[in-house]
């Protein structure tokens, strides 16, 4: 749509500002798609594809890598 703006007579006193809004929205649509492709790739599937079981397991993963990095950090302090 703002290229189509950008084109258009009507629209030319305000080239400048198109163009900003232009680089604003491609730096937007390529966060999107970063955070998209991250997502895609993670291990976790989504909300819908888990059930208590496969919570439980991820939460417990999650604490044991906590309490891991807890030791460390206690070890190096030694």
């Amino acid at each position: 749509m703002l290229c189509l703006l950008e084109r258009l007579p009507a629209f030319a006193d305000l080239k400048s500002e198109i163009s900003n809004l232009k680089s604003t929205a491609e730096g937007i649509s390529r966060q999107l798609r970063g955070r998209a492709d991250s997502l895609q790739n993670s291990p976790v599937k989504g909300q819908r594809f888990l059930n208590d079981k496969t919570r439980r397991s991820e939460m417990a993963a999650r604490e044991r890598k906590e309490f891991l990095e807890k030791l460390r950090q206690i070890r190096e302090q030694r």
